[in-house]
């Protein structure tokens, strides 16, 4: 019985000791930090938002030089074998032309509704034959841009392990054999995907790549509770850094944040969501305080999530003050 107590005493002390690491601390903020954001044209243009002047407002009015960019199968490929690289091309170009860089995002899952974004074409094939053809189109995307300088990693697939919108089931097995056709590709340039950061351990397909990216979530709803929000106030900034470290033992090699969340949280569109719903959980006072959140983290990277928000709130609906605060933000790195 005693032996018993001893085992369930040092059990407790070890978890103890692994939630002190994560909890308790003072963060600092970081000098070393690279920020960006995620951009979506196809978003841009959902939003009814011009998407060259969209990306020049962030460029030269906001001034931001990193950008993850997805490269939307179904956008590029609408018809079999007919590629149209004009947009994708134009996005890059011009990023480049100021000195900034782009992590392209390829896989069948990518950032934005509905999510898996391969062609229509694509979606009434057998599984075994849209893989072979989702091969084809990584190949197809890599050998087009791994000579491009502004181009500086590959993500494959974005939180591919989560079930989540039109996608076909999560296949871990498929994903190696993805990265593995791009790093036989492009040895140069590092490989990343994607996880949640609160509601994963970052070992399913951490250990798989060179970087792995995660999202920041401060507040949340949850389908069950409808309009209630659910705020992450008891996650400090340093958590994900000391995450990190925990996860480094077993094969994961260098988190970043691939996505911060910045514009509102909603079960709808946000074309569909009243001004006031979204402000409840996203106006320019926690996108301060979020921006402060981020550069206490200590992270390498991060990238920010809602840049079209910010843009369409100011072109559309007379609400300029996250742009501007975003211009702060910037100029003062």
């Amino acid at each position: 019985m005693r032996s018993t107590k001893y085992v369930f005493f040092f059990i407790a002390l070890f978890f103890g000791a692994i939630l002190a690491f994560l909890f308790i601390g003072i963060p600092h903020k970081s000098s070393v930090t690279e920020y960006g954001v995620t951009w979506s044209r196809r978003y841009a243009s959902e939003l009814g938002l011009d998407p060259e002047r969209a990306l020049k407002t962030a460029l030269d009015e906001i001034g931001i030089r990193r950008f993850r960019i997805p490269a939307y199968w179904g956008l590029l490929e609408r018809d079999p074998g007919r590629w149209d690289f004009s947009d994708l091309d134009r996005d890059i170009e011009e990023i480049g032309k100021r000195g900034g860089k782009v992590l392209l995002a390829i896989g069948e899952k990518l950032p934005r509704w509905p999510e898996c974004w391969g062609p229509s074409w694509w979606k009434k094939l057998p599984r075994d034959a849209q893989r072979s053809l989702t091969l084809k189109y990584l190949k197809t995307i890599v050998e087009r841009y791994r000579n491009n300088p502004t181009v500086i990693a590959w993500q494959v697939e974005n939180e591919p392990h989560f079930q989540y919108g039109d996608c076909p089931t999560p296949d871990h097995g498929f994903i190696k054999q993805e990265i593995a056709l791009i790093r036989r590709l492009d040895s140069s340039r590092k490989i990343s995907t994607t996880d949640s950061g609160e509601l994963s351990l970052w070992m399913t397909l951490g250990s798989s790549v060179d970087e792995l990216g995660v999202s920041v979530y401060r507040v949340v709803r949850n389908p069950i509770f409808k309009d209630w929000n659910f705020t992450y106030w008891w996650i400090p900034p340093y958590f994900y850094g000391r995450k990190a470290t925990i996860a480094r033992p077993f094969g994961v090699k260098k988190i970043y944040v691939s996505e911060f969340q910045m514009e509102p949280w909603s079960h709808r569109s946000l074309l569909e969501t009243p001004l006031d719903d979204q402000l409840s959980t996203m106006d320019v006072t926690r996108m301060k305080s979020n921006f402060s959140f981020a550069e206490r983290m200590g992270m390498p990277a991060v990238d920010f999530w809602g840049i079209e928000w910010w843009i369409w709130m100011k072109e559309k609906h007379d609400h300029p003050e996250f742009v501007e605060e975003a211009k702060r933000f910037w100029k003062s790195m």
